[in-house]
């Protein structure tokens, strides 16, 4: 088994002293080495400083450091889309927009640990928000009549100080033998321990398996069974949406899609054209 490529995202999100959270996304792959950094306050999570630094690459940098102005005053939560997508034309790099999502991702995760300064009375009214927000666009929120425990018992607590959520992520690409590769990812957060595995032939699926080793809730890992569904697709060029399809949409699990649709993007580089 020979080793091709490799990809890992580090995710920070810290509580400072001023009222304000840092967070910022960590990547370094074979070729290139890269950070987004967001400064956001508390209460409303609108950005108040963005970075971009890239410290390696392929081609020649033309500048280490560069503010991201375009995402100054945007909310670092659901809303950002548009922001996010502004920063690809001013910074002209894909990469970026995936570390920069990344992070607001983070942030998302650590309102858990926010409650009062988010405006929430309690865990319940948070808990009861995500359920609304969040009803069936997943295993778990497709299934809360089977979920045998609420967010805060998988958390275990409302409160953090300093550090409040990390995540990190790996995606591998290894040859086995001539047309023969294997695709590996995996993700652990504050919350979820999610890991898959793709043998290819070619470019398309003989074997896909995984699991969720921590979850939410035991309904969560059944979603892991849909990676069977992979069979026999032609992963080169697949659109995330279409991986969605194929692994359950509102009964999978977005976790395992997102880690899914991070190891199909490899196959997107030079490395096997």
């Amino acid at each position: 088994m020979k080793s091709l490529f490799q990809r890992n995202w580090y995710t920070q999100v810290r509580r400072s002293d001023d009222g304000l959270l840092k967070g910022k996304t960590s990547y370094v792959d074979t070729h290139r080495e890269a950070v987004a950094h967001l400064l956001v306050d508390v209460n409303s999570f609108i950005i108040q400083e963005a970075l971009w630094e890239e410290q390696r690459s392929p081609e020649p940098l033309l500048t280490r450091a560069r503010e991201v102005t375009p995402l100054h005053g945007s909310e670092a939560y659901f809303s950002s889309g548009p922001a996010l997508k502004k920063v690809g034309t001013f910074l002209k790099d894909p990469l970026a927009i995936a570390l920069f999502s990344e992070t607001v991702k983070g942030f998302i995760q650590a309102e858990t640990f926010l409650l009062n300064e988010r405006g929430f009375s309690s865990e319940e009214d948070y808990e009861n928000k995500w359920k609304q927000f969040y009803e069936g666009s997943c295993k778990y929120f497709s299934n809360l009549d089977r979920a045998t425990q609420g967010w805060f018992d998988h958390v275990g607590e409302s409160k953090r100080n300093g550090n409040l959520f990390v995540r990190f992520k790996t995606q591998s690409l290894f040859e086995l033998g001539k047309g023969q590769y294997l695709l590996t990812g995996n993700l652990s957060d504050s919350f979820h321990e999610v890991n898959v595995r793709l043998q290819l032939e070619g470019l398309t699926v003989k074997e896909a398996d995984g699991v969720l080793l921590r979850t939410p809730d035991l309904v969560c890992r059944e979603a892991a069974a849909l990676l069977e569904n992979l069979h026999g697709i032609y992963l080169k060029g697949i659109a995330k949406k279409d991986l969605a399809k194929i692994l359950g949409e509102g009964q999978g699990c977005v976790h395992l899609i997102d880690l899914v649709s991070d190891c199909v993007q490899i196959l997107d580089t030079p490395l096997l054209s």
